[in-house]
């Protein structure tokens, strides 16, 4: 380690003892119960010390929707300082992004290639929203760095670049906040506590659906003229990183990059991901499921995307249920009231039912209990907009972690298990894929072209993370494409990249 790194090390170690300090003598008790950067501020830190330097500063790794979203929780937190920003499409950051924030972002300097980010030892902590497929190599090498990290849902793309993300943070000991900021917001938090208070009883199944009005057109055909889109920064190979290469297609790249085998699963990665978080949150967050039955399949979405537009997946635990359900052509149900969005715990007195627009208790018609009345309880958000009621303290939480004040709520453990149970749902899927063209996943490749329908019902085992009971054949593939291998001179072992 040369001298630049030992200050930068010990200026971190700064920020999180004097934070500890000053929880210790009482000066800084009001961070924790306000939420607010400011009081930690003026509590702690005098005129003389607080300064930009003193800020948590940030590097942003991928600046699309959410990454420009995750860039405007920082700011507006106070804790942070952003002083670097990386995309692939820098014309995109210099015209949009930059012009957005104006002056809040003045000095943050603007590159291509994340690992520019992770080599400064300016920067405190790294903000990954990159796609799917891009987020286990940033966390790898920012871990190595000893940077804070904070990355989207899902998690990953594959079951090994789980294990990986988990066995890098895990050993390098640094602070991870996972893009699941439904732990954060008090209505989700007041669900979980009702589960696990026994308030319904035992509950034995749990229901998780994500409901779309997308129209049948879908996303189209896409561009496939790459010589249209230099201008806006766009290099293919590098954007397509470590998974097989696959033609230009804008529907590949940007923001419907999640609705491509190749880089995501699909709805249950996407909304599964903050769905099964709650399910989980409640149940028990270390538990695995003991078999999944997946089925469904592209049926009406007229498009080129190759994840199912319809979808039923099925877990087993020891002593419940869980489901996810997913249709993106028609949100509508027979109960006119229920949100497109939720997940539904139904115990033996009553049934919960929670989303982003609050959250709904039902007694059970054959046993009231005091917590459960007859008439169904709602109960608003305490704060409207999603904002406000998840993202700012969910940005809170991860600075008072950095600062040795709190623990992270979306830790890696947490989005490992989470993103575990999401992506043995789409292993379960592709193990029963069926294409037109009478192709399969062969272990490495996956045909392009969406599966007509898919599915099937396999074992999960614990212990070896693999799947074993079920066709022989389901089950080589599903273990094959939960651990693809990565391609074109990238690693899941240092360096890297090679």
């Amino acid at each position: 380690m040369d001298r630049q790194q030992q200050e930068q090390q010990t200026r971190r170690e700064f920020i999180r003892r004097a934070a500890l300090a000053g929880a210790t003598t009482g000066a800084v008790a009001a961070t924790v119960k306000t939420a607010s950067a400011e009081p930690f501020a003026k509590t702690f830190f005098t005129g003389a010390v607080l300064g930009a330097n003193e800020k948590i500063r940030t590097g942003h790794i991928g600046l699309g929707g959410m990454g420009t979203a995750d860039l405007k929780f920082t700011i507006m937190n106070g804790s942070f300082a952003p002083i670097m920003l990386c995309d692939l499409r820098t014309p995109h950051v210099e015209q949009r992004v930059m012009k957005m924030f104006g002056s809040r972002l003045e000095g943050a300097k603007i590159v291509k290639d994340f690992r520019e980010v992770i080599d400064n030892p300016d920067i405190d902590a790294v903000v990954i929203a990159t796609p799917d497929h891009w987020h286990c190599l940033p966390v790898l090498y920012a871990a190595d760095a000893g940077k804070a990290i904070y990355c989207e849902k899902p998690l990953c793309t594959t079951l090994a670049e789980a294990h990986a993300m988990l066995k890098k943070v895990k050993e390098k000991g640094v602070v991870f906040q996972g893009g699941t900021m439904q732990r954060s917001g008090k209505h989700f938090q007041q669900a979980v506590e009702m589960v696990k208070s026994g308030a319904i009883g035992k509950v034995a199944r749990i229901e998780t659906f994500s409901l779309d009005n997308t129209p049948i057109t879908g996303i189209g055909p896409g561009d496939t003229d790459a010589s249209k889109y230099i201008e806006k920064g766009l290099d293919w190979e590098f954007h397509q990183g470590w998974v097989e290469h696959k033609p230009f297609n804008t529907n590949r790249w940007v923001y419907n990059f999640r609705w491509y085998l190749d880089y995501s699963g699909g709805k249950i990665t996407d909304w599964g991901a903050h769905l099964m978080d709650i399910a989980m949150m409640a149940m028990g967050d270390t538990l695995q499921p003991k078999s999944v039955t997946a089925m469904g399949g592209k049926y009406l979405m007229q498009d080129s995307r190759t994840t199912p537009d319809t979808l039923e997946v099925l877990y087993r635990f020891d002593d419940f249920i869980l489901s996810f359900t997913n249709r993106v052509w028609n949100p509508l149900t027979f109960d006119g009231n229920q949100p497109d969005h939720g997940i539904v715990f139904y115990g033996e007195r009553g049934i919960i039912r929670v989303s982003r627009m609050g959250l709904d208790v039902y007694a059970s018609p054959q046993n009231q209990s005091e917590t459960a009345k007859t008439e169904p309880a709602h109960i608003d958000p305490e704060v409207p907009d999603a904002e406000q009621a998840l993202n700012k303290p969910h940005w809170q939480n991860f600075a008072d972690s950095i600062r040795g004040l709190a623990q992270p709520t979306s830790s890696i453990d947490v989005l490992f298990n989470t993103t575990r149970i999401c992506h043995i749902g789409t292993c379960a899927y592709v193990a029963g894929a069926h294409f037109a063209s009478g192709a399969h996943f062969d272990g490495t490749s996956l045909p392009d072209e969406a599966p007509t329908h898919g599915g099937c019902t396999l074992e999960w085992n614990a212990e070896t993370q693999r799947f074993t009971g079920g066709d022989a054949e389901a089950v080589k593939r599903a273990n094959n494409f939960g651990y693809r291998p990565y391609l074109n001179g990238w690693s899941l072992e240092a360096p890297y990249h090679a």
